[in-house]
C-alpha cells in the first residue's frame, strides 16, 4: 500500500472540510444581507452543522467499517462537492441549510474515516500520535486559509462564488481518493460486530472513560480561549474589535504549529511528558496573564482603544495568544492513544464517541466562560480555564496507565 499518497489523500480531505466548518460564521453574517433572513434564521445554520455531526457520529460511525472508509470518503467528498456547487450556482438562502446538513453528515463520515485509515497505516502508537498531530494540524491551516479564502472572493466578486472554488478543491480530493488504493483488510475483520451496540460497548472499558472525560476537558479549555479570546482583548487591553479577532488568528496559528512541532516530538518523547509540560506551561501562562491584567493595568500600559499601533500594542496580548501552542497537541495525542490501544475494527465506533464527547465539551466550556463573564467579570472568568487545565494534567496519569494495561493485556501495546 502507497502510504504516502493515502496521506496526502487524508490531508487534503481535512484541509478541504477545515475550509468548510469553520466560515459558517462568514456565511450567516453573509446571507443576513444578501437574503434579509432574521438573526435566528441565519444562526440556525450552526445548528444544522453541529447536530448533523453529532447525529450521524452517533447513528453511523459505528457502521463505517461495514462499507468501507474509502467509500466513505468517497461519499463525503462527492456530497459536498455536489453541495458546493448548488451554494455556487443558487440564489436563495435555502440552499445555505442544504450544504451545512451536508457538510456536517459528510464530515462525520470523513473524520471517522480518517482517524480509522491513521490506524491502519501507521506501525506503533508513536507513530500514529505523530500522524494524528499532522493531520490535526493541516486541519488547523485549512481552518486559517478559509476565512482569508472568502475575504478576497468578497472584496474581488460575490461571497457564494468561493464555493466554486471549494468544489474544484473537493473534486480535486475525490479523484485522489479514487487513485489511491487502501487495504482496509485489518479493519474488515471485525467488520461483521461493527453497529450502535459496539459503541456503547466501548463505555464499558475503563480506558475509554477516563479517555472521554479527557477529550471533554480539553475541548472545555481549547474553547473557553478559542469563543471568549476577543472579548478579553477587547475588554482588557481595549483593543477594537478587528484587532481582537486578528490576535485570534494568532491563537489558531499557534495551535497549528505546535501540532507539527508534536509531530515529530513525540516520536523521540513519552507522551505523557510532553502533555504534561505543555499543560503546565498553559496553566504558568494564562495564570500570568490574568494577576498583571488586574484593575486594568494592561490596556492603560497599552494606551487602551483602537489607536494603540501594533508596535505598541502590550506584549502580555501576543504571549497570551500565543497559549494554543500548549494546548494544540493535547487534542491529537489523548485522542491517538485510546485508538492505537484498541483493535483497527473498533476505531470507527470510537472515533464517533470522540466526536460526540468533543462537542459536549465545546459547547460547555463556551457557556461556563459566559456565565461566568456574565455574573462576574470577563477578566475573572478567565480564572476558570485553570480548573480543566489542572483536571487534565492529573488524570492523564491514570490514562497512561490503563491505556499501557489495556494494550498489554490485548497485545496493541
Amino acid at each position: 500500500m502507497d502510504t504516502w499518497r493515502v496521506r496526502l489523500s487524508l490531508f487534503l480531505n481535512f484541509f478541504l472540510f477545515a475550509i468548510l466548518l469553520n466560515t459558517v460564521g462568514i456565511v450567516i453574517a453573509q446571507t443576513i444581507v444578501d437574503y434579509q433572513v432574521t438573526r435566528v434564521q441565519a444562526g440556525a445554520l450552526e445548528a444544522c452543522k453541529d447536530l448533523s455531526i453529532m447525529v450521524v457520529s452517533l447513528l453511523v460511525a459505528s457502521y463505517v467499517p461495514r462499507f468501507g472508509y474509502r467509500r466513505s470518503m468517497l461519499a463525503a467528498l462527492l456530497a459536498v462537492t455536489l453541495a458546493s456547487m448548488l451554494v455556487a450556482a443558487v440564489a436563495g438562502f435555502w440552499v445555505a441549510p442544504v450544504l451545512y446538513l451536508v457538510v456536517g453528515s459528510s464530515f462525520a463520515l470523513m473524520k471517522v474515516s480518517v482517524y480509522s485509515t491513521v490506524g491502519l497505516i501507521t506501525r506503533d502508537q508513536r507513530g500514529h500520535t505523530g500522524e494524528m498531530n499532522l493531520l490535526e494540524g493541516i486541519f488547523q491551516v485549512g481552518s486559517l486559509t478559509g476565512p482569508l479564502l472568502f475575504s478576497a472572493m468578497i472584496f474581488w466578486s460575490h461571497w457564494s462564488n468561493t464555493y466554486w472554488l471549494i468544489a474544484v478543491l473537493a473534486a480535486v480530493a475525490l479523484v485522489l481518493m479514487l487513485s489511491t488504493p487502501l487495504d482496509e483488510s485489518e479493519a474488515r475483520s471485525g467488520a461483521a460486530q461493527a453497529g450502535l451496540g459496539q459503541m456503547l460497548g466501548l463505555l464499558k472499558v475503563p480506558m475509554v472513560w477516563v479517555f472521554v472525560v479527557c477529550a471533554w476537558l480539553y475541548v472545555m479549555i481549547e474553547q473557553s480561549f478559542g469563543t471568549w479570546l476577543p472579548t478579553f482583548n477587547r475588554e482588557i487591553f481595549g483593543f477594537s474589535q478587528a484587532r481582537s479577532a486578528a490576535l485570534l488568528s494568532l491563537f489558531a496559528s499557534s495551535i497549528a504549529a505546535s501540532r507539527f512541532l508534536a509531530g515529530a516530538l513525540v516520536r523521540r518523547v513519552s507522551w505523557l511528558a510532553l502533555q504534561v509540560t505543555y499543560l503546565g506551561a498553559a496553566f504558568v501562562l494564562t495564570l500570568a496573564v490574568v494577576l498583571v491584567t488586574g484593575g486594568g493595568a494592561a490596556a492603560s500600559a497599552g494606551g487602551g482603544g483602537g489607536a494603540v499601533g501594533w508596535a505598541g500594542s502590550p506584549l502580555l496580548a501576543y504571549a497570551f495568544s500565543l497559549v494554543g501552542f500548549f494546548l494544540g497537541p493535547i487534542y491529537p495525542t489523548i485522542s491517538s492513544i485510546v485508538l492505537s490501544r484498541l483493535e483497527k475494527s473498533r476505531h470507527s465506533a470510537m472515533t464517533g464517541l470522540i466526536i460526540i464527547f468533543s462537542a459536549l465539551g465545546g459547547t460547555t466550556g463556551s457557556l461556563l466562560v459566559g456565565f461566568f463573564s456574565q455574573r462576574y467579570s470577563t477578566h475573572d472568568a478567565f480564572y476558570f480555564p485553570l480548573v480543566p487545565i489542572t483536571l487534565l494534567a492529573l488524570i492523564l496519569f491514570p490514562y497512561k496507565r490503563l491505556s499501557d494495561r489495556f494494550g498489554r493485556e490485548h497485545g496493541t501495546a
